[in-house]
Formats: structure tokens, sequence, C-alpha cells
């Protein structure tokens, strides 16, 4: 289904198309949709526990977002189970994403409320996501900036452990007035 607006792409990952079963099955390794597909002609199913494993995302926490409107309504089979797309699993590893790089639940529903309404909420929709890539890019500066003190430190211990002193008398403070 379409859940991104501006055409069938929801580019949810790094697939520039929507996610073909073939690709979920290939990327997700082992995964298996005999019990859920219903024929050959419809698009695979995937049971919640298959959802689970193929985005790293509990069941509990599938239903949340469900319930929260995070993620879209998910089908139910017969047997009122919830059987998932390859178009949801891409949406939820899109969202897993946005979790780990800091957007807020709250930000999150609020986007997927505007996929929702369609396109006419395209412009505000690529706001979000620059606003969020803009704080994403600071993280990373920051976390660089991190990785190069952690080197000095332990080229520091390395040194030490040979018995070479590095001297580094007032290096740790040097920065200490942009510390906030």
């Amino acid at each position: 289904g379409q859940r991104g607006g501006g055409g069938s792409c929801i580019c949810h990952d790094d697939h520039p198309t929507p996610w073909s079963a073939l690709q979920v099955k290939s990327y997700h390794g082992s995964m298996t949709t005999s019990d859920t597909a219903a024929t050959i002609d419809e698009e695979p199913r995937f049971s919640i526990a298959e959802a689970s494993a193929a985005t790293g995302t509990s069941a509990d926490t599938l239903r949340y977002y469900e319930r929260a409107g995070i993620i879209p309504t998910i089908g139910r089979n017969a047997g009122g189970h919830r059987t998932y797309s390859a178009d949801d699993l891409g949406w939820i590893t899109f969202v897993r994403r946005l979790r780990a790089t800091g957007m807020t639940i709250q930000r999150i529903a609020e986007y997927a409320t505007m996929v929702r309404n369609g396109e006419g909420t395209i412009t505000d929709r690529r706001r979000i996501l620059e606003e969020h890539r803009a704080s994403v890019a600071a993280a990373v500066d920051e976390l660089t900036t991190v990785i190069a003190v952690l080197d000095r430190k332990i080229e520091h211990y390395d040194a030490a452990e040979h018995g070479i002193d590095l001297d580094c008398g007032e290096e740790p403070l040097r920065h200490a007035n942009q510390v906030s």
C-alpha cells in the first residue's frame, strides 16, 4: 500500500522502490511466509512473530505502535490474528530508525498522521525529516568529537603501558569551558 504519498515508493529503507516479498525474505534470511500467505496471487502476509523477527521489534511494541497510530492499522486473517505486509515491515523498519536516531514517539505519530493525510502534507513531512536529519547530523558531529577524545585517551594509556609519558599537561582542561 501507499503510505508515503507522492507515488508508490514509501522510501522507508535503502530500497528506492517498495519492498517486494522477495526483498523481505532475502533481507531477513530464513523467514518464511508459508503459514501466513493466503494464495500465490496475493501479497505475502507475515504473522506478528515473523514481523517481530524481521524488524527487531517486539510483538508488544508492534501492538503499541498500531494502537498509537504510528504504524497503519494492520490487516487480520480469518482467525483475527494480525498479518503484516512487506510494506508494513518497511514502515516499521523506518520507524525503528527514526526512534534509534532520537525522534520522539509523539513526533513519529505526528509524521504518521501526515502520511495518512496524503499528498497535501508532503512539504510538512519533508520539513520534519529535514529537521530530524539536522539533529542527527549534529549528534554525529558530537560523536565524532567524542571518538577523537577517546582515541587520544587510548593513545595516552597505550603509551603509558609502554613507559612513555605523553605529558598531557593542560590538555584535559583546554576545552573545559566548552562543556555545557
